[in-house]
């Protein structure tokens, strides 16, 4: 029967303090199992990564920073979403989407359904970190449709782009709107009726509201990083606890 190690004996092994242990057991890189309320762990697990070469984080703060905390962000951005009426995403700086977007309009609803709109919708958000990151905060997506970037600091540092909009600045009802539904129908094999259906259902931003809502991403950024702020102050208080019980 294998030996089973006590979180201390980990500790001593691994040369960690107790959090990353458990941050070890929560990402899978240790194997243990409760006994009680005390947690042990297999000699050999532990022995295969000690000779595997695996770097072992020992800053906790490092380690819980290393993710975007969406799970805590999301709720603000559904809210603003809510109320503002338009869609909303964060992207990071390659325009990866960091949260679950939040509340799209029926005609993004249609692209999204489609696999090739689906890729070309996540192609289009990395051409819009690229635009926010020289400058600009009023973009147009492959579909024709106006959003809006703020960038989303954390520490003094740019982490990624608050992007709202999903809407049209316009009527438009021109003939190259029209021949642009036929060619996103071709592409997507998205039937015309339905899209040029959902594109009357638009969201329409007038032109008294334009400028009110352009500030409206700046406002929903800086809720969020306030939420990072806790997040790291809240880091901090951790790393503190670590240190106690690291083991030299």
């Amino acid at each position: 029967m294998d030996e089973l190690l006590t979180t201390r004996q980990v500790q001593d092994l691994l040369k960690v303090d107790r959090i990353t242990i458990y941050r070890m057991l929560q990402d899978g890189r240790l194997k243990g199992v409760k006994i009680g309320q005390q947690w042990r762990f297999p000699r050999a697990n532990v022995d295969r990564l000690l000779t595997s070469g695996t770097s072992f984080e020992t800053n906790a703060a490092a380690e819980l920073t290393a993710a975007f905390p969406a799970h805590c962000v999301q709720p603000v951005q559904d809210l603003f979403a809510e109320v503002s009426g338009l869609s909303a995403v964060i992207l990071d700086l390659e325009g990866a989407p960091q949260t679950e977007i939040s509340n799209p309009c029926e005609f993004c609803r249609l692209l999204w359904k489609s696999e090739r709109g689906r890729t070309a919708c996540l192609t289009n958000w990395q051409k819009f970190a690229q635009q926010a990151a020289e400058g600009k905060n009023q973009l147009t997506c492959h579909a024709g449709l106006n959003y809006w970037v703020h960038p989303v600091v954390e520490n003094s540092k740019l982490v990624g782009w608050f992007i709202s909009g999903g809407c049209l600045q316009q009527p438009v009802e021109s003939a190259q709107a029209q021949q642009r539904l036929v060619e996103l129908s071709r592409q997507f094999e998205i039937p015309l009726q339905a899209l040029q259906n959902a594109f009357k259902n638009i969201p329409l931003i007038p032109a008294e509201m334009r400028t009110r809502v352009n500030s409206w991403p700046a406002v929903a950024a800086r809720a969020v990083e306030g939420i990072l702020r806790e997040r790291t102050s809240f880091i901090e208080r951790l790393q503190q606890i670590a240190n106690l019980t690291q083991i030299s």
